[in-house]
């Protein structure tokens, strides 16, 4: 798996960020975890959303597991500055996960599915570890649904561009609207695939709007030099792109939506 955002200490950052921006619009959403079960969160990165889970669930077990042992020492840095403990976070293979049978009560992702060149055995292992009436949640875009007012021929080049590195790691840059197949190809059941849209424009409130741009603009910006190494692409016209993208927020005419979809299964 490539993961096209890197693994600097600025993107270790930036994913703590990012779930600070998403806690309530997005990764708390519809949970009703208790104390004393199990949450293992596949592709747990930095630890930026386990640490919003541990502190939104208190007594939960919280467990991870990721391909960068850089990421993983970084939650364990994160989490315990959080005083989280009870913590189980390993350096390991979604698709082999070093965990025997109908082990946890919940599993959750975020943002993981579509960086992987075959999700469906990361789902079927998710299935094999969960004990039974266990659930799982997992979150992803679709990167066409992005969508801003006015509208940019230098700004549409930029996201076909991100979706185009995707591709090209083998990932899936439309992988939120194929959760519902993949977990019923898995052998999940009770399966539930909703999107949740997001619209901001500049006379509703300026405010969520600059707040939406900036976040977007933050993992957006490295993919200029990402998309020029990779895929041979005009910087000209990317950074024109990533430029107009930046400007909506200070237009009295602009406006940005996105849709994300959010998925619940449950096994047996």
């Amino acid at each position: 798996m490539d993961y096209i955002h890197g693994y600097s200490d600025a993107e270790q950052i930036r994913l703590i960020e990012q779930a600070e921006y998403w806690q309530e619009k997005l990764i708390l959403k519809d949970l009703n975890y208790q104390a004393g079960e199990s949450l293992l969160e596949i592709g747990c990165g930095a630890g930026a959303v386990l640490g919003i889970l541990g502190r939104a669930f208190p007594g939960l077990r919280l467990a991870g597991i990721d391909l960068s042992d850089k990421q993983i020492e970084y939650a364990k840095n994160h989490l315990g500055n959080l005083n989280l403990s009870n913590l189980d976070l390993r350096v390991g293979d979604a698709a082999r996960l070093p965990w025997q049978n109908n082990q946890f009560d919940r599993l959750y992702a975020i943002w993981f599915l579509e960086h992987l060149p075959d999700p469906l055995q990361v789902l079927q292992e998710a299935n094999r570890v969960l004990k039974p009436g266990g659930t799982i949640t997992l979150t992803e875009t679709d990167y066409r649904t992005i969508l801003i007012t006015p509208e940019s021929s230098d700004y549409r080049y930029l996201m076909d561009s991100l979706c185009e590195l995707l591709l090209q790691a083998k990932g899936n840059p439309y992988m939120g609207q194929s959760l519902a197949t993949l977990l019923n190809q898995a052998g999940f059941e009770r399966v539930n695939n909703q999107p949740v849209s997001f619209h901001y424009a500049h006379c509703l409130n300026s405010e969520e709007l600059r707040g939406f741009i900036e976040y977007v603009y933050s993992w957006l910006a490295p993919i200029v030099d990402r998309a020029v190494i990779n895929l041979g692409k005009d910087r000209q016209k990317l950074q024109a792109g990533l430029d107009w993208f930046g400007s909506i927020s200070d237009r009295d005419d602009g406006a940005v939506s996105a849709t994300i979809y959010r998925a619940h299964a449950t096994i047996k």
